[in-house]
Order: C-alpha cells, then structure tokens, then sequence
C-alpha cells in the first residue's frame, strides 16, 4: 500500500535520517518516493541517486545499484555492481541477465564491440548484430544476421523477416561487392527477397490504416534504393512515402521528402525527372497553403532548361527539347520572369522544326521583349523547419524491439543510460526497473497488481518506446491489466497507440471498452487526426464517436474544422451537438472560410442557422 508523500524537503529531512542511523531499508523506502518527483532540478536528483545508490550497496541490493550508476554514468561503479550480483538475482529471460545490462553499459561508452561479444554471451543476436555493425565488424555482422534468417520467433512475423533479409543482404553487400561471388549473389537474393517482403507487407498495412508503419517500408526500400544505386526503387520509395505524408497531412515532412527526392535525381543527372518533381512540390505547397509554390515553379524553370541543354548534348529527338523548353517557358511566365521567357521562345524558334512552328515562337518570343523580371525573392522551404532526424535507422530499431519482446524491464534499461532521452523520460525509467525490481525480489513480478502498476509507469514514460510493452500488457487475459494498459495510452501521443485503443474498444471487457474512452479523450495532437477520424467512421457506439469529435476538435487544424463542419451537416442530435460544441471552441481563424462556404451552400435552414451562429461567434 502506498505511503503517503508529504513532501520534499520533510521526506529528504526523514531520509538522511535514516541513513544516519543506519536503518537502510527505511531510507531507501524514502529515498525511493524522492526519485518518483522526476521534475526536481539535475544536482538535486543526482545527490539523491548517489544515497540511494549507496544505500543499496548496504542492503546487498547491486543490479538496483547498478540500474543507479547507470543511470548517473558512472559505469566502473556499475560494473563493479554487477560483478557481484548473485546468480539468483538475474532473471531466466537472456535479457534480464547482469550480461545484457554489461553490454548496455559497453554500448553507452560506444565500445561497440566489446558491446557485441556480451550481446552475443547473454544470448541476444539481433543486438550483437547491430552493435557489429556499428563497429564496423562487417564479416561478424554479416554472419549475425545470416544466423536469425530462419530464426523460429520470424515464421508469422513478416515485416520482422523483411528487415532481417534486408540487413543480411546489406551487410553482405558491403562485404563483397562484386557481383561474380557467390556470397555477393546470396546477398542480392536477400535483398530482392526483402523487397518483396516489404512491398507485401506494406500493403497489408495500408489495407488495415495503419499508414505509419507502411510509411516505416517505404522508408527501407528508399534505404535498399540509396545502397543499390537504382533509381527506379529510389523512384518508388520516395513517391510511396510522400503520398503517405500527404494523406496525413504533416506538410514540412513532404517538403523535404520532395527536396531530398530532387537532390538525389539532380546528382544522378535525371533531369527530366527532377523538374517535374519540382513542379510537383510546387503545387504542393499552393494547395497547402505554404509560401514555397513560387520558389519551386522557379527551379523547375532553371531545371527543365537544363535538361533541354542535355538533350540538345546527347541528340534525342526534337520533340523532347521542344517540350522541355515549353515546360521551362510556363514555369517562367507562372513567376513572372518574363526575359527568361522569352529566352525559352528564341529558343525554341532556332529548334529543327516546322517552318510555321519556328515563325509561331519567333513571334511570340517578340511580345516578351522589353519586359523586367520580377524584383523580388523567391523563397524557398528554411532550413529550421526541415525535420532533422526524419531518417531512423528503423530497420535496426523495429529489429531491436522485436527482440526485446515487449519487456518492460528490456525498455527501460534501454533508456536510462541514453542522454539522447531527455533527463526525466531516463528518471521515469529509472523508476520502473527499480519497481520491477522490487517485484522480483517478493517474486510478485507477474502479479496483477504489480503489471497495473508497471502499466501507469509506463504511460508516464511519454516515450514511443513504451508502446511494445503496453501491446504486450493489452495481450493479457486479465481485463483489469488490459484496462490499465490502455488508460495509459492518454499520455502518449503517438499514432500507433490508437492500435491498441481501435481493438479495446471492441473487447469484451465494458471497463477496458470505458478506459478506450478515456484514452481518445487524451489523444488530441495534429497527427491523431486520421486514426480519430477513422474510429468516428468505424463505430456505431454514439460515445465513442461522440469522443473521437471532441478530440478532433481540440486538434485545431482547418482539416479537424472541416470534418466537424461535415459532421455537423450531416448528422443530428447529440452527434451534431458535439461538432457545434467542438467547432465553437476552435482557435483558428482558417476554419472561419470553410464555416462561410458551407453557410452559403447549406440548404437545411436549421444548420444553416446554426453555422450562422458559429459565424457569429468566431
């Protein structure tokens, strides 16, 4: 039963106390409920862990001191733990071996190979593979990955597969790059083998709505396009990914998938192919409403009068460099630089062609003469909205969560060490190995009341990494883990969490079905719109589609208000209550033209009435 926290100063006065009189077990009880204020300043914290750390080496407790040092990365002090942990105290699971936590500590410090030895010893191969591979130990990643290719856990686990072939085929690759060998020809099997993999498997997530983890494929075969110098399957990945990003709306994201497509086409010499992308971009960023439409109809210009150069160069048909000029002519007129436009017509009417043809453009390059180009700038997408970390190395990381199987104590101790995670996320993971340690040590691990309570540490993580181990907890036959798992999804704004919450709301548990509720009701940010738009499609349950309203309402996106707006025109009572509701607390003066169009359009007096009244209001 929990203790009641009065509050800091008077717990730390009561723990130092303890210390003091060398009562270890009630002074680490106190110091515990200290480190659970995750929010308190760095010096402050860390003086605790240090107590805390010490008073565990009273109690015989080293894996708990050592989840402490690692947390402070002294990693002597954590290793010297760990060396005299006792057999008993390491779990059965491989990855709950002190050997596991030994080659988080190497790979903290980079000492990758080291790392991937202990990896290997604690009987983890997809993590020995990529600590390999970051040691730049290519013929010992090559033969790690070759190992899980027909590993048991794979058989009914597709995309897991795929990434396994597409790694081993990769590694291979960059082993022995000729292509006589037959080690070179197994490893482009594994890569074809990994594409078709893919493809397969990114269909199937599209059919199901779950367009991030198809965009996670594309992502990969952009990467098997990038190492294999195909541009056909560059090409495909980048297209699949930006319709994906498209559809969700994340414009910046689509931007630069559009930028980045451009520069590899541009540095591969297709030209042809980077001027219409350009243009492409550019009717993008109109329909978004982004200032950017100007700058890219300018570079498709510059673009497209370049490739006719090249065809003029390599001699292709003059109907090519015909269209390539009228191309660069319209992308000119579109901004105005109308000198430039008249150079494409001078162009053009040197061009072999028809008689007619050449006077028809002569003439027309004559009505351009005279005329100024445009004075102003034309600027392009800055550099500070361009997502820096848009490529993870996921065909490592969805790997390593695979074989971490949902652990929470796995996650956790993947974090507390990695300063790439912000100091309170470490903190909260911190918390939950001690927790599990604890668990252990009553041997009340598996207990209910003990997964409750991992599950809310977990929510409180606010970390994509907790997902796994909540999926894993929503698995469970005990409807009171399964409700816990799913309420702490209201802390966590990521996609993939309406996962869980789509399939909670159809379990046979009313509670689990009521906490799905609470967790919609949470789940409101920009990229939550498509997942809550689909639950409102998908059920018939008035409350359920009544809470999917009032979170799309708090997205305040123009698209969230023009859902709202349908939703109020074509649905009644309470439905068409919640979509006032949600539209009249919406800040964003985008949706007051939508509000006006469908006033203006409305043929129901009573709901044009009311859209008047939102009119009004905003």
């Amino acid at each position: 039963m929990a203790r009641r926290f009065n509050s800091i100063e008077s717990t730390a006065d009561q723990a130092e106390a303890m210390v003091q009189q060398g009562r270890w077990a009630e002074a680490e009880r106190h110091y515990r409920d200290l480190i659970g204020q995750t929010h308190v300043i760095n010096y402050e914290y860390d003086d605790w862990l240090r107590r805390l750390g010490e008073i565990y080496r009273h109690l015989g407790r080293s894996r708990e001191a050592a989840f402490v040092y690692l947390y402070l990365h002294y990693f002597d002090m954590a290793r010297s733990q760990l060396g005299s942990e006792s057999a008993a105290a390491a779990a059965a699971s491989p990855i709950h071996d002190s050997g596991a936590l030994r080659a988080r500590l190497s790979e903290i410090e980079k000492k990758w190979s080291e790392a991937a030895q202990l990896y290997q010893q604690a009987k983890l191969p997809v993590h020995a593979a990529v600590a390999f591979e970051r040691a730049k130990q290519y013929p010992e990643a090559t033969a790690a990955w070759k190992s899980l290719l027909h590993h048991p856990g794979l058989t009914s686990r597709p995309y897991e597969a795929a990434l396994v072939h597409f790694n081993y085929g990769l590694a291979a690759v960059r082993l022995d790059p000729g292509s006589g060998g037959a080690g070179s020809s197994e490893a482009r099997r594994a890569l074809i083998e990994s594409q078709r993999k893919l493809e397969q498997v990114a269909d199937d997530f599209e059919q199901v709505g779950e367009l991030e983890r198809a965009f996670d494929c594309f992502q990969i075969l952009l990467k098997l396009g990038k190492e294999s110098s195909q541009f056909e399957n560059l090409a495909e990945g980048y297209v699949n990914c930006i319709r994906v990003l498209r559809d969700d709306n994340l414009k910046f994201y689509v931007l630069q998938y559009y930028e980045d497509f451009i520069k590899l086409a541009l540095e591969r010499g297709e030209l042809h192919a980077a001027a219409t992308l350009y243009q492409e971009a550019a009717a993008f960023a109109a329909r978004a409403g982004l200032p950017y439409d100007r700058h890219y109809q300018h570079k498709s210009a510059m673009t497209w009068m370049r490739c006719a150069e090249k065809f003029v160069e390599t001699g292709v048909p003059v109907q090519m460099i015909e269209n390539a000029l009228l191309a660069a002519a319209s992308q000119h007129s579109a901004v105005g630089d109308y000198p430039a436009v008249r150079e494409c017509f001078d162009r053009l009417a040197g061009l072999e062609l028809p008689e007619r043809a050449r006077k028809r453009f002569a003439t027309i390059a004559q009505r351009y003469r005279g005329l100024a180009a445009p004075p102003v700038e034309l600027p392009g997408l800055p550099d500070y909205l361009k997502q820096q970390h848009a490529y993870a190395d996921i065909w490592f990381v969805d790997l390593l969560e695979w074989e971490m199987d949902g652990d929470p104590y796995a996650v956790a101790a993947s974090i507390v060490g990695d300063l790439r995670y912000p100091n309170g996320i470490r903190r909260r993971a911190l918390v939950v190995l001690l927790t599990l340690a604890d668990a252990q040590t009553r041997k009340a691990d598996g207990e209910t009341e003990t997964l409750v309570h991992v599950a809310d540490l977990l929510g409180e993580l606010q970390s994509y990494a907790a997902l796994s181990p909540l999926e894993k907890l929503f698995s469970s036959g005990d409807a009171v883990i399964r409700r816990s798992a799913v309420r702490a999804l209201r802390f966590l704004y990521f996609k993939r969490s309406f996962v869980i919450v789509r399939k909670a709301l159809n379990d046979g548990d009313a509670q689990v079905r009521e906490a799905a509720l609470v967790a919609i009701a949470g789940l409101h940010f920009p990229h939550a719109f498509n997942p809550l738009a689909r639950i409102y499609r998908e059920s018939n349950d008035p409350r359920v589609r009544g809470a999917a309203l009032q979170s799309i309402g708090k997205i305040q996106t123009a698209e969230a208000g023009e859902f709202l707006v349908m939703v109020l025109r074509q649905e009644s009572g309470g439905l068409r209550e919640a979509a006032y509701a949600a539209l009249a607390q919406m800040d964003n003066a985008d949706v007051i033209p939508i509000l006006r169009q469908h006033h203006e359009i409305e043929t129901n007096p009573q709901v044009r009435d009311t859209l008047g009244e939102l009119l009004r209001r905003h």
